[in-house]
């Protein structure tokens, strides 16, 4: 059987690893995934960070295709030398505006209801950012969005104002996101779902990620974010379930990317000064490599010089803490410097793309709550070390939760290699709407009744020198590849 649907709701859970899924700390998640399709091995995007998730996400297509190339990278509609910070509306406005709204180069899935005659719902307890990125048209299509930070961080502040008429002041914001998350429930469950009635609701909670980066994946504090969004899961459910819709509605529960514990916070630009590069996180006098911080950090050269550019590809190599590369190609198709990915393997050749991809290292080894995946990060990031990351390929970075619930769907647990960027395709065949040209991600066999093509994985491994370094990538028949696990070796 097919899943077909009226209307599909969406909660997506920031950052949640699926193996922190389990009967003791998450009964609702853990329920509704036994009894429903299942895909264990889906996979994020590269970076696999949450802007770049969000965009890859709504818009069904990878980070090459749209133009959000990691959270916060170099662009000209941001003046005094900064980077342009993807969680700031008043950078997504300016940018949108340099761009003649055209900021997402790609159609998502709000562009794709609207030409149907379909509306879309967001609860957002992110970033503002992000909740714009959801659907970047919101008030051109008559949709509407609520933002927890403000009437001003919507593009529909009137589902702000709707929701502070109903439910009181919005949360003051402290960590964990508990209120957040509690909040952004009752607008969905008491005023989206049964008043406004759209054919698709989103709802995005911030946690766990937010305890994983500033409590640590496995503490005390983040199991406690973790159970209290499954509280919040259960009321989703509840409000489902008595709904004149229930039966044909799809339910979909996913997570945007997972993360690995910190080991070290390494100074990337201060090691690139001791090899002869002036490098900075802003443009200034002398500045010769501009960097955006992270466990993917972007390097560009303020001056485009291959030579340098090579120069700079060996520096970065002879470096312990680096655990994977990606640049450009010249015109005959060949990686700019040897030994290192071509970026669009994994997705992220786009314009806007820095001149390199840095990872850190990291390694599957446990970390200190018992737990897979550990690894280094930048300086110049606001959270501790010990804390959680990602943005790599390391599995547990990459590693999404998602499962499909609803008239229709066979129970199963699958491994078939599902993306992110397969999700909103999915959705949009179960409604029978059309999925725009620039949608790369494919409708996913087992939800529609269909056999799922054998999947298969291709590795790739380069290296110059000492440095060597590994790709595993999805590349099943009929599919778009995308990034499996990568790491230095």
């Amino acid at each position: 059987m097919s899943a077909k649907a009226a209307r599909v709701v969406i909660a997506v859970f920031d950052g949640l690893r699926p193996d922190r899924i389990s009967e003791e700390l998450t009964p609702n998640l853990h329920r509704f995934v036994k009894r429903s399709l299942w895909y264990r091995e889906a996979r994020s995007v590269f970076p696999s960070m949450t802007r770049v998730a969000t965009t890859s996400f709504a818009t069904g297509s990878q980070p090459g295709r749209h133009g959000v190339v990691n959270n916060a990278f170099f662009h000209p509609a941001i003046s005094g030398g900064n980077p342009l910070d993807t969680s700031r509306a008043a950078h997504i406005r300016a940018a949108n505006a340099w761009h003649d709204g055209w900021f997402v180069q790609a159609e998502g899935i709000g562009c794709a209801l609207a030409a149907a005659g379909k509306r879309l719902a967001v609860v957002h307890s992110g970033s503002a950012g992000s909740a714009w990125l959801l659907n970047p048209r919101a008030r051109e299509h008559g949709h509407w969005t609520f933002s927890i930070h403000g009437r001003d961080h919507t593009e529909t502040p009137e589902a702000v104002d709707q929701s502070v008429a109903r439910f009181g002041p919005l949360p003051a914001g402290k960590s964990p996101k508990l209120d957040e998350a509690a909040y952004a429930t009752r607008v969905l469950t008491e005023l989206v779902l049964p008043e406004l009635r759209p054919d698709v609701a989103i709802i995005w909670y911030s946690e766990p990620d937010t305890s994983y980066h500033f409590h640590e994946i496995g503490s005390r504090g983040s199991d406690l974010a973790t159970a209290h969004v499954d509280t919040g899961f259960g009321k989703i459910l509840d409000a489902v379930r008595a709904s004149d819709q229930a039966e044909d509605t799809l339910l979909i529960v996913m997570s945007d990317h997972g993360q690995i514990s910190t080991t070290a916070a390494f100074d990337l630009v201060a090691a690139l000064g001791t090899k002869g590069f002036e490098a900075g996180y802003r443009a200034g006098s002398g500045t010769e490599v501009l960097v955006t911080p992270g466990a993917a950090a972007g390097l560009t050269l303020v001056h485009r010089d291959r030579a340098r550019l090579k120069a700079l590809g060996g520096a970065l190599m002879d470096m312990p803490e680096t655990g994977l590369l990606f640049c450009g190609t010249d015109q005959s198709g060949e990686p700019l410097i040897d030994g290192v990915f071509d970026r669009a393997l994994v997705g992220a050749d786009h314009p806007r793309s820095p001149d390199l991809y840095w990872v850190g290292r990291s390694s599957t080894q446990a970390d200190q709550h018992g737990l897979a995946g550990s690894g280094i990060y930048t300086t110049g990031v606001n959270v501790p070390v010990g804390g959680g990351m990602h943005g790599g390929l390391n599995p547990q970075e990459v590693n999404t939760l998602l499962a499909f619930g609803g008239r229709g769907i066979q129970a199963a647990c699958v491994k078939d290699h599902a993306n992110l960027t397969d999700i909103v395709p999915t959705v949009l065949a179960c409604l029978g709407v059309d999925r725009p040209a620039t949608m790369t991600g494919r409708p996913l066999d087992a939800v529609l009744g269909k056999q799922a093509p054998e999947p298969r994985q291709l590795r790739l491994e380069v290296g110059a020198g000492d440095f060597r370094q590994v790709l595993l990538l999805a590349a099943d028949a009929g599919r778009q590849r995308g990034p499996l696990s990568g790491g230095r070796i």
